[in-house]
């Protein structure tokens, strides 16, 4: 005997133990309970498109060009990690990767301590460059 067969036997066991009332008004309540849920979920679905936009995502959504990309969340962090906007062109990132390592260089500290911290932020630039360079020339 297969399995959906036996889960189906025991299902019916179970149900014939319940009063015919109970089992009625427990499958009301739950489809009652699912049509609430739906409703729900419609309401706030209908009112999220009637949702402002505001700030940089106003001007990216009013963009006849705007095509809504999806990027994974390490490529999203190392946008942020770099301070560009999500989808700019490589040409932007390398040029802000240069003006980034360029500011905090651990050339430019004499201080050990601030030497190391630019180190550490110096790895972290780069990383986010080759990250997002990668991902950008793999699409």
């Amino acid at each position: 005997m297969s399995i959906p067969h036996r889960l189906g036997r025991l299902a019916r066991g179970f149900v014939s133990n319940l009063s015919d009332e109970y089992l009625t008004e427990t499958i009301r309540i739950g489809r009652e309970r699912g049509e609430t849920l739906k409703d729900a979920f419609e309401a706030t679905w209908r009112s999220a498109e009637e949702w402002p936009i505001s700030g940089r995502w106003a001007r990216v959504a009013s963009s006849p060009r705007y095509a809504p990309k999806r990027f994974p969340l390490d490529v999203l962090a190392a946008y942020d990690r770099l301070g560009l906007g999500v989808g700019s062109p490589l040409v932007d990132v390398r040029r802000k990767r240069r003006e980034l390592v360029r500011r905090c260089h651990p050339d430019r500290f004499v201080d050990p301590e601030q030497r190391r911290r630019a180190e550490k932020l110096t790895a972290e630039i780069n990383a986010a460059h080759d990250l997002i360079e990668r991902y950008l020339l793999r699409r």
